[in-house]
Parts: structure tokens; C-alpha cells; sequence
């Protein structure tokens, strides 16, 4: 069972103890906390980190606007480079923090100066916090100190020592590179000449002509030669594709219009739209002439030549597609021969051209790599003596005085919303716990009678119409409940519970009842109604409404004769002189003939919410069985042994109970 959003004002309220006890205790905890509380101050200092003095010799001291590559790795990287043992000994030293009483708890057990520097930085550490503005290149440093001055000073003094550091760590990476590409520069470039040397041997030995970057110049025939004979084996196959639907192009396909796009022509085009007038002529003359009319003999005699010329045009076409395609035969056939001639030209040279190519890729590798180690040794050189790193502070630490009662009170109220959040889902559980759907036992333990029906009803909507439209306030989807019926398998078992209790007690009374109105109960009884009727068992109900003064008997004792001519009433029912009672008989067949016998076998009343309650102690008196309709859905479950002891005396002729729940 779940719990509307608009329902916890009412559970809060009776289950205010839970929310009380939280708050108390977790305001206690908190006082007590606050009264230990040391207060400490915290200044920061924020610096801006240039990606370029993180990487070694990576700066362009030419064009210093150049942005560098921004390695996120090594940029997180500097949180720890900042708060290393390295930086904090070098602040320790520098603010002699050795002698500051704050940290005169952590040099107790030191031996000597270096010990109590040590413990120092490893104390220092715990109060120092480096973090980083999201993906930006911002850094905070925080310091907490009792003194509001020391703790601006430390952060200030870390900030220093980390760009000092950073400074120094590039110049001196950058002197180590430089001399180390000198070097192996001088042995590159001896490399180079001899390598080139070498080529230019080789292509004067074996005559190998080049036209600079487009290689040689028998390679260049041969690829000439080789898009030439693949464009001329295109247009072969597709001369070929053209004379083929030539050959099978007829008049039948001239005549229905599927002519190849390629095969159109404005010639045969003109005959083929004279040929169809012509068929069309002869279809019109055929209708109203006969087969041997001189003017249908006519037509067929132009129908003939059309076709012969038709028949003369292809055989042109198909002629001109022939030549074409033979044409195109012979280019590609020729292409070919000249291609293999130069192909073999060129196999007599390919042995050398490979050699070739090989002293060219050595040259190739020692000039690249040579033009890097100089370029390389003459940036790093000029960086030793041009500062191009952008780091720098750019908002200082200041003392920053504050009263610690703001914090103690912020404290005290986090710990009262803390509790009054806690109590509330506590009370919540509570509720939860004790709004368990019980079982069919369980019920009828509590109130003491069997449970008859169970019925499910929509459970009413208490959020407004928008909200009931967002899903995320909606809550998790649930099986809709049966509508309510005769049909109803609560209804058909309880229609069945009162034949086979009450069946032998031809005419039994059952009276349905409830402590308080319910907006479905009349619904029920009028279906379970209708389900005895289904039953094939004759009825005589009482909706709970009292009889119109027409129906009531005259001083002469006898219904009105209007009131008897406009329906079938009875009043042969418990208080029939005051409640108005309607005779319903079960469906028979219509070959099946009605029974002598018209009395009925239960007489039900509806007591529950009508104006029949009002008479609820003497219609109990006539009554063979009591069924009381139970309202789970806004009742506690404690409440449930007061529903039957409500409604009056009489326990022993009570059924059993229906319970209507969400």
C-alpha cells in the first residue's frame, strides 16, 4: 500500500511522537559537538595553470600565442605536485611553522629538527585542500588555521613555491634536451650527406630519369596507358549492353512503348506514334465496318508498311550499334597491346627502380629526422633564456576573520531539519507498517465474523489534474481494478455464499448495512442482486427508499390502482408499509413455461447509507442474515472491531462481512 503526497499532513500529526524524539536527540548530538568544536579559519588562493609549462620543451618561443595541448592526466596531476613533501617542506621552512602551537600536538614525539619538519608536513598536509574548477585550468588553495593570517600565509606560500618549482623544473629539462639534440644532430647530418651521395650514384648508373615529384617517366606512361584501357573496357561494355537491346528490340515492344533510353530516336519515335494512330484508326473502323470493308483493308494495307519501315529503322539502329560496339572492340584490343609493350619495357628497369626506391627511403628517414633534432635543439636552446610560462596567481589569500557562531548555529539547524526529515520517515514506516493490506484470516479474526467478498475498487485521485499528468509524480504503474458487476468474481462469490447458507430458507431475509454512508455499497447490493437473478433465484428488494404515498395502503387497506398498474411492487417485505419493495423474477426460456408458484426465495434490503437505516433496529428484527459492508480504504485496521459492534445488536445473525478496499 502506498502513501499520497497529500496525505502526510495527517500522518505527521498522529504520529508527532516519532518526529519529536528525532529532533530532540539529533539536536542533542549536535550540541554536544558544537561544544567540542574547535574553530579554524580557511583563506585560499586560486591559480590559473598554463598548459605549456607543464610540458617539457613543448612551447613555441616564436609564436608564444600558440596554444599548447592540454593533457588532462598531467594537469590533474599538479594537485599532488602542489601538496607533495617536497612544496610543503619548503612552506614549513619558510613560515617556521616548527614553532607554531598548532602544531606543537603533531612534534611531540620528534627526536630532532629534521623529525619535527616531517611531522610538520605530514600535519600540514591534513589541513591543506587543492582542488581544480571543474575542466578549467583553475586551481584553489585552501589552508584552515586557528590564525586567520597564518592560514592566508600558507596558501599564499604554497602557490610560490609550486610556480618557483614549476619554473625552475622546465628550464633545467629544457637545458638536459638541448644538449642531448646537439649531439645526435652533428651525427645525423654526416648521415644525410652520405645517404643522398648515394642516391644520385645509383640513378646515374642505371639511367633512371625522374621529372621531380611525379616519379619516373616510364611509371607515368605506364599509368597513362593503364587509365586509357580501363576507360576504353568501359565504354566496350557498355557498347556491347546497347547493341544487345538493339538485337532484341522488336515491333511488339516499339508498339507497347518500352524503348531503352539509349535506343531512343526521334526517327523512330515519329514512326512508332504513326504506327499506333494507325491501330488506333483501324480499332475505330473495326466497330463500325466490317472485316472485308475496302477502308479497314486500307488501314491493314498501312499498318503493313508501317511495320516494314519500322522493321528497316531497327535494322539501321541495329547496324549503327554494331559498328559502335566493334569500334570500341578494337580501341580496347589496342590499348591492350601497347599496355603490354610498355609494361614490359618497364619490368627491365624494376630491380633498380627498387633498389632505388630503398636508397631513397634511408635518405628520406636520416634528412627528416636530422631537420628535427636541429629544430629541436635550437627551440629548446632559446627557451632556456625566454620565459614563456603563463602560470601566475591570480587571487591572493587574505585573512579572513569570521565568528564560529554562524557555524555552530548552522550546525544546530542542519541537526533539527536532519531530525525533523528522520522522524518524518520514521513515521511514515510506521504508517506504512501498520496500512499492511490484511489477509481474509486476518480480517475475520479482527472483527470476529468470515469474510464473504473482497471487493477493489479506483483508488480516488487526491493530486491535481496536472500533476496526475507528469510522470515522474504519478507514481509506479498499477493493475487497474475490475469494474463492478454482476459479473464481478467478489459479487458471483458472494451471491453464492448467501444460496448455499441461505438457500433452504425460501423466503430468507439479508440485510445489508454500514456505520457510515459509502458511495459504492449501493452498487454492490443492487449486483449482487442481479447475480441471484442470474442464479435463477427470484428476488424481492428493497433499494431502501420509502413508499410514495400512492403505493402506501388506503384507509381501505389496498394500494392505489395507479400504483399498482405502473409496476409490480410488493409489500409483503420486513416494514413493507414504509419501504418501497420491487419484485424482480429470474430470466426463464422462452419455451420453458412460468411456474405456478410466484413467491420469491430472498427478500434483500439496503440499509446501507438509505433512508432505510433509520429503521435499521426492526427491519434487524425480521432479518434472517446481516451481511455489514466494511470501508478499508480510510479506516485503520484497529478500527476494524468497531465496524459490526457499531451497527447494533444481533452479532449471531451476522453472515459475514464484505470489505471494499483501494
Amino acid at each position: 500500500m502506498d502513501i499520497d503526497i497529500f496525505q502526510l499532513p495527517g500522518i505527521l500529526r498522529r504520529r508527532l511522537r516519532y518526529v519529536i524524539l528525532t529532533v530532540v536527540v539529533c539536536l542533542v548530538l549536535a550540541f554536544v559537538y558544537v561544544l567540542r568544536l574547535t574553530p579554524l579559519y580557511t583563506s585560499s588562493t586560486e591559480l590559473l595553470l598554463d598548459p605549456k609549462g607543464l610540458v617539457t620543451g613543448g612551447a613555441d618561443p616564436v609564436n608564444v600565442t600558440t596554444p599548447a595541448p592540454q593533457d588532462q592526466s598531467a594537469v590533474d596531476s599538479q594537485i599532488y605536485v602542489m601538496q607533495s613533501r617536497a612544496t610543503l617542506e619548503e612552506v614549513a621552512d619558510k613560515l617556521n611553522l616548527a614553532r607554531d602551537p598548532f602544531f606543537a600536538t603533531a612534534i611531540k614525539k620528534a627526536k630532532n629538527e629534521r623529525d619535527r619538519l616531517m611531522a610538520v608536513v605530514t600535519a600540514l598536509k591534513t589541513h591543506v585542500t587543492i582542488e581544480r574548477a571543474g575542466q578549467s585550468l583553475v586551481f584553489s588553495i585552501s589552508a584552515e588555521h586557528p590564525n586567520a593570517a597564518t592560514a592566508a600565509d600558507i596558501a599564499n606560500s604554497i602557490a610560490a613555491v609550486y610556480l618557483r618549482q614549476l619554473d625552475e623544473a622546465r628550464a633545467n629539462a629544457a637545458r638536459r634536451a638541448s644538449s642531448s639534440f646537439q649531439l645526435q644532430a652533428s651525427e645525423l647530418r654526416d648521415r644525410v650527406l652520405k645517404a643522398e651521395l648515394a642516391v644520385e650514384k645509383f640513378k646515374a648508373e642505371n639511367g633512371l630519369v625522374s621529372t621531380g615529384q611525379q616519379g619516373l617517366v616510364i611509371d607515368q606512361q605506364v599509368a597513362g596507358l593503364n587509365q586509357q584501357l580501363i576507360d576504353a573496357r568501359a565504354t566496350e561494355e557498355r557498347q556491347r549492353t546497347i547493341y544487345e537491346q538493339a538485337k532484341k528490340l522488336t515491333i511488339d515492344a516499339i508498339e507497347s512503348g518500352a524503348i531503352p533510353e539509349v535506343l531512343q530516336s526521334t526517327s523512330i519515335g515519329l514512326l512508332r506514334d504513326r504506327y499506333v494512330n494507325l491501330l488506333d484508326r483501324r480499332s475505330q473502323l473495326a466497330t463500325s465496318l466490317g472485316g472485308n470493308h475496302p477502308q479497314i483493308k486500307a488501314i491493314n494495307s498501312q499498318i503493313a508498311n508501317m511495320q516494314s519501315a519500322i522493321e528497316q529503322e531497327l535494322g539501321r539502329v541495329r547496324q549503327s550499334m554494331k559498328s559502335s560496339y566493334e569500334r570500341a572492340v578494337a580501341d580496347t584490343k589496342a590499348l591492350t597491346t601497347q599496355l603490354e609493350k610498355m609494361s614490359a619495357t618497364s619490368f627491365d628497369s624494376s630491380a633498380a627502380q627498387i633498389k632505388m626506391r630503398q636508397l631513397e627511403s634511408e635518405a628520406d628517414a636520416v634528412r627528416t629526422l636530422y631537420k628535427a633534432f636541429l629544430s629541436r635543439a635550437e627551440e629548446l636552446g632559446q627557451q632556456q633564456s625566454v620565459n614563456t610560462d603563463n602560470s601566475r596567481v591570480i587571487t591572493a589569500a587574505v585573512p579572513m576573520p569570521k565568528s564560529s557562531t554562524v557555524l555552530k548555529l548552522v550546525i544546530l539547524v542542519a541537526a533539527g531539519l536532519f531530525g525533523f526529515v528522520l522522524g518524518s520517515a520514521l513515521a511514515v514506516l510506521r504508517e506504512l507498517l501498520a496500512r499492511q493490506a490484511p489477509t481474509s484470516e486476518t480480517l475475520g479474526r479482527r472483527t470476529g465474523f468470515p469474510v464473504l467478498a473482497r471487493i477493489r475498487t479506483p483508488r480516488p485521485h487526491t493530486k491535481p489534474t496536472l500533476l496526475r499528468r507528469l510522470p515522474f509524480v504519478g507514481g509506479a504503474a498499477e493493475e487497474p481494478p475490475l469494474p463492478l458487476g454482476e459479473n464481478h468474481p467478489a459479487i458471483r462469490a458472494l451471491a453464492g455464499q448467501l444460496v448455499e447458507r441461505l438457500g433452504a430458507q425460501a423466503p430468507a431475509t439479508v440485510l445489508f448495512a454500514t456505520p457510515k454512508p459509502m458511495r459504492e455499497a449501493t452498487g454492490i447490493v443492487a449486483d449482487t442482486v442481479q447475480a441471484l437473478l442470474d442464479l435463477g433465484h427470484d428476488v424481492l428488494y428493497a433499494p431502501g427508499d420509502l413508499a410514495e404515498r400512492s403505493q402506501r395502503p388506503t384507509r381501505f387497506g389496498r394500494p392505489s390502482l395507479r400504483g399498482a398498474l405502473e409496476r409490480e411492487r410488493e409489500d409483503t417485505g420486513p416494514s413493507g408499509d414504509l419501504l418501497r419493495y420491487d419484485l424482480f423474477r429470474a430470466r426463464r426460456g422462452s419455451t420453458r413455461p412460468m411456474p405456478e408458484d410466484r413467491g420469491h426465495r430472498f427478500v434483500i434490503v439496503n440499509a446501507c447509507g438509505t433512508q432505510a437505516a433509520d429503521f435499521l433496529p426492526s427491519l434487524m428484527s425480521h432479518a434472517d442474515a446481516l451481511v455489514p459492508i466494511l470501508d478499508m480504504r480510510d479506516t485503520p485496521q484497529e478500527d476494524l472491531a468497531g465496524y459490526v459492534d457499531a451497527l447494533g445488536g444481533k452479532p449471531e445473525i451476522v453472515l459475514g462481512t464484505v470489505v471494499v478496499e483501494a
